[in-house]
């Protein structure tokens, strides 16, 4: 989360994306978004002492995240307090301590949930295919984008094949949303002015600035009029996009891959990859395949191929007592396991590393020991590399207690061992950074 002496160096794409501006279709542009505070603190109305030289500024970073999720359960949970929005920012506790702490960082996660008051298509109206998924037709609750930006959460992407599951009227009430909590979109907006980059930092301070681009890997089938909401796609112009950024910023993509879990990329997206390195990424992150995959360099450049889910209760049916890794979704641990990659721009140079988080919840202590309340607890945790890899609630009773800090001890190795990542440091019982060999 941006801290109030970092906050004015971001210029942030946001809200300033009318139909009249000027700038060619699909140029570029770093338009000054609404901050998170409608004022700035105290602090920042006043200039120093002439004895007191001001801060230094922070080095620009970014959190990327994987999806963010919302199941009937977790709305329910959280509709069941006088706070729904409170509620779900407390289930983001855990991790936001260490976005805090980091006063150079922007938080940016991928909103796969749409947030639309009108629901234009049910959950179940979606047509069985006969090869491959059923599309599910998403759609979140009002409160959720306060909830994130509560949480300490500063910006969402939506370039995702869940966008326009409420049809583009959905996608605007989205991104109005979001914007009225105080968020940054990026990866949708209205056309023609919806795909430039969000830029940190300063292009012209020595360490220079880093931007982000968002694109999600298909093509749009329907014509789109200007000034309707739309997507950013990874389409024949988005390398030139990179190449326009690359030469003012050093450049990290963000790609949504649809590959419901798979954990191997398929060629196709390597050869994405290929041409958006040639533009001049530095870096590109991934997600969309729900798992967590491998993170390597490919011609020098670290390529994380899935970030896996950040918040989610895709995998409400995985417990303790399902074996084997080749488990449908409802049942996959591997819904549950994400990586949190932070990148940060020190000294003109690109330093990446990778959060390891749980995604968990009681159900299976909750059934077993008959845990007070009626509706489950929710959590999102760092986890650690050392020893226990989460520290579990004292009031969960053994043995349940202890066979759900085993499995998420496995978990944790497995998570580990497809990222192909290693410990930067490790301190049990402290969440651990991961960094490729």
């Amino acid at each position: 989360m941006r801290s109030a002496l970092a906050a004015p160096l971001a210029l942030l794409l946001g809200a300033c994306q009318g139909a009249g501006d000027p700038r060619p279709s699909g140029a570029p542009a770093e338009v000054a978004a609404p901050p998170v505070l409608e004022t700035p603190p105290p602090a920042l109305e006043a200039a120093p002492p002439d004895d007191e030289p001001a801060a230094p500024a922070a080095n620009p970073a970014v959190w990327i995240t994987g999806d963010v999720l919302l199941s009937e359960a977790v709305r329910d949970s959280m509709n069941a307090t006088d706070d729904p929005a409170g509620a779900y920012a407390e289930v983001l506790a855990p991790i936001r301590r260490l976005w805090d702490a980091d006063p150079g960082g922007f938080v940016l996660v991928n909103l796969e949930t749409p947030v639309a008051r009108i629901r234009r298509r049910a959950l179940d109206s979606a047509e069985p295919v006969s090869r491959g998924f059923t599309p599910v037709y998403l759609q979140g609750p009002p409160w959720l984008p306060e909830a994130l930006a509560r949480a300490g959460v500063d910006g969402v992407m939506l370039a995702n094949n869940h966008a326009l599951d409420q049809e583009r009227e959905g996608l605007a009430e989205t991104i109005a949303s979001c914007e009225r909590a105080g968020l940054v979109v990026t990866g949708a907006g209205h056309h023609p002015q919806h795909r430039w980059p969000i830029v940190l930092g300063d292009e012209e301070r020595p360490g220079g600035s880093l931007a982000v681009l968002a694109f999600y890997d298909a093509h749009d089938k329907f014509w789109v009029d200007p000034g309707e909401a739309a997507r950013s796609f990874l389409d024949e112009e988005a390398p030139d996009l990179v190449a326009r950024a690359a030469e003012r910023h050093r450049v990290v993509v963000v790609v949504h891959f649809v590959g419901e879990l798979r954990e191997v990329p398929l060629q196709r997206w390597r050869q994405r990859v290929d041409r958006l390195i040639a533009a001049g990424a530095d870096a590109i992150i991934a997600h969309g395949t729900h798992v967590p995959m491998r993170v390597e360099r490919v011609q020098g450049v670290p390529v994380a191929w899935g970030l896996g889910n950040f918040v989610a209760d895709m995998g409400r049916q995985a417990n303790p007592r399902h074996h084997g890794e080749d488990l449908p979704k409802i049942r996959s641990p591997k819904t549950r396991e994400g990586l949190v990659a932070r990148v940060e721009l020190r000294d003109g140079e690109l330093e990446l590393s990778f959060l390891p988080t749980w995604s968990g919840d009681d159900r299976f202590v909750r059934w077993h020991a008959g845990l007070p309340g009626e509706e489950v607890a929710f959590t999102l945790s760092p986890l650690s590399a050392c020893g226990r890899a989460l520290e579990l609630p004292a009031a969960w009773p053994e043995p349940w207690r202890g066979e759900v800090a085993d499995w998420i001890d496995r978990r944790r190795d497995h998570l580990v061992r497809v990222s192909g990542l290693v410990p930067r440091d490790c301190r049990e019982g402290e969440p651990t950074w991961l960094e490729l060999p």
